[in-house]
């Protein structure tokens, strides 16, 4: 093969790879053939595609390719191919796959092809990766590279928390044969942390990094737990989330809220505050972060969240009209 011939890849309805020899100077001109085969992501996020009984004598086995990766408005895998090798840079190949699932590092996308003759094929290729949100409070996972060069995939579905405090992720997907597209669901498994005033953080994985960082409103206390505004989009839309949980104060440990899991685990975020007694003898905690960042956040609790303490707790609010409660420490008096 000569240095001067490029190869044209694209890919068919049945998501088999079509390759075609371009240039002055190739030795078949116009040669084009579709191949049966497969694709395989690496865990350097680089793509092979495994030819099945090739009958050409000119063509690998295996063609490798080297892009950006990104999802089209249909959430279909897209790689826009860059200057390497005997590729055309900027040839965009679309991959017709279903996002099947999202780790704290990766990608699952499903692929169904068809063979010559007629077989229908499924399998799994996997982006490795970790989760960040863009300076407008979207979706990103970036695809990490070895050579240091990140690809940004964004995700513009819609999204919600649900009652065990996971982010469940949807997106339309169009179906062959039918005008209406179908809602997919993924579930994002995390947990919350309460961050600052104006942030709340969602943490797939805390040693690599893998969160979204949401700049927010300041909370509101509601009937079963904090609600948060949220402006998501380059032009902002407002959405209103909230965080499931009820009250607890620790002496040794400080306020907790404790926020209901999957499969029925609880996961407390310890936070600070300022307590005191309101007008009417209730009591009322004006919320402080971990590191002792007011919140602006006051709630009204039950003496019952005191876990046997609340007399004496509220003797010591009688006398000296607020006791301080540290993060992580407790309350002393």
């Amino acid at each position: 093969m000569k240095k001067t011939e490029k190869i044209r890849y694209e890919i068919d309805p049945h998501n088999r790879l079509i390759y075609e020899k371009t240039g002055e100077e190739s030795e078949v001109p116009g040669f084009r053939t579709v191949l049966d085969g497969s694709f395989e992501i690496d865990e350097n996020n680089y793509v092979t595609y495994h030819v099945k009984k090739s009958q050409e004598s000119n063509i690998p086995q295996q063609v490798k390719l080297k892009g950006a990766w990104s999802l089209n408005n249909d959430h279909n895998l897209v790689l826009t191919l860059d200057k390497w090798g005997n590729q055309i840079a900027g040839n965009k190949l679309t991959v017709e796959s279903e996002l099947i699932d999202a780790q704290d590092n990766r990608l699952s996308f499903a692929v169904t092809s068809k063979d010559s003759e007629g077989n229908d094929h499924i399998y799994i290729v996997k982006l490795g990766g970790r989760w960040q949100t863009d300076e407008y409070n979207r979706f990103t996972f970036n695809v990490q590279k070895e050579t240091g060069i990140t690809d940004k995939i964004t995700l513009t579905g819609a999204w919600e928390v649900n009652k065990q405090n996971e982010i469940i992720y949807t997106y339309e997907k169009s179906t062959a044969g039918k005008k209406e597209k179908i809602t997919k669901a993924v579930t994002l498994k995390g947990y919350w942390n309460i961050a600052g005033k104006y942030r709340i953080i969602y943490v797939f994985n805390k040693e690599i990094e893998s969160e979204f960082d949401f700049k927010v409103s300041v909370g509101k206390p509601a009937v079963r737990g904090l609600e948060y505004e949220i402006g998501v989009g380059a032009t902002p839309s407002k959405k209103t989330i909230t965080l499931f949980g009820s009250w607890k104060v620790n002496k040794n440990s400080g306020v907790l809220f404790e926020m209901p899991c999957a499969e029925g685990n609880i996961r407390s975020v310890i936070l600070g505050g300022w307590a005191k007694l309101d007008e009417n003898h209730k009591l009322e905690i004006r919320l402080q972060s971990e590191t002792g960042e007011d919140l602006g956040i006051d709630v009204k609790l039950s003496r019952n969240i005191f876990e046997g303490q609340g007399e004496a707790f509220i003797r010591a609010l009688k006398s000296q009209k607020e006791v301080s409660i540290v993060a992580g420490i407790g309350f002393r008096w």
